[in-house]
């Protein structure tokens, strides 16, 4: 089945926001990072400006979490464990706080600006997964998305989220994943598509899994 450009576009970033919803929630219940699925998420983030999807998303592989647990959840096909739910919830957070920071120009170029310091900065890291980047962009978390009054309860194990790399390694993923939903808004998601156009979004990933993964 072909899908159009939109829809993909959509499928992929919101793909992208559900994984880092899941990566974060491993992080605190189990301390598991699986550094291959991060990756192609921080660097979608610090992808500021990007010629297609496809340099933002250039391994559509490493979004096979993601991909699978957003079709999963629409098609009502989903797992209801605990931490399907946290993770579920952690998604909807975020597509929440990218659109409180859209509402907020003043907040959106501060983020940008210390975003792009960073990117600036890229050469001194040998990998954007890496604990000492992922501290970096904990930092910018904190200092502008951590300002707003909505903030994103994170439950796990203690001894996992006393872990100062686990902390920095979720709100690196909360980031990336704010930034997913704000990509998923410009390609024309909306909130009440995940209702209403369920079946349609559920469609474009399954052509995505099956054409992309498969290939």
């Amino acid at each position: 089945m072909s899908i159009s450009d939109a829809d993909r576009h959509q499928a992929l970033a919101l793909a992208a926001v559900f994984q880092a919803a899941m990566l974060a929630d491993g992080i605190a219940s189990t301390g598991r990072y699986p550094e291959d699925q991060a990756r192609v998420l921080l660097e979608g983030a610090m992808n500021l400006a990007p010629a297609s999807y496809a340099e933002v998303f250039p391994s559509v592989a490493s979004l096979r979490p993601g991909l699978t647990m957003l079709r999963d959840a629409l098609s009502g096909r989903q797992d209801k464990t605990p931490g399907n739910a946290r993770a579920l919830g952690y998604a909807l957070a975020l597509v929440h706080l990218s659109g409180r920071l859209r509402r907020d120009s003043s907040l959106m170029s501060v983020l940008r600006n210390r975003l792009e310091a960073l990117d600036a900065q890229r050469g001194h890291f040998s990998d954007l997964a890496s604990s000492e980047f992922c501290h970096r962009l904990a930092a910018v978390y904190v200092d502008t998305l951590g300002t707003l009054k909505f903030r994103i309860k994170v439950q796990g194990e203690p001894v996992h989220l006393r872990n100062e790399d686990n902390a920095a390694r979720i709100r690196a993923l909360f980031l990336a994943g704010v930034r997913a939903a704000f990509l998923w808004h410009q390609a024309g998601g909306r909130r009440w598509h995940l209702l209403l156009r369920r079946k349609q979004l559920a469609a474009a990933l399954d052509s995505i899994i099956k054409q992309d993964l498969t290939s």
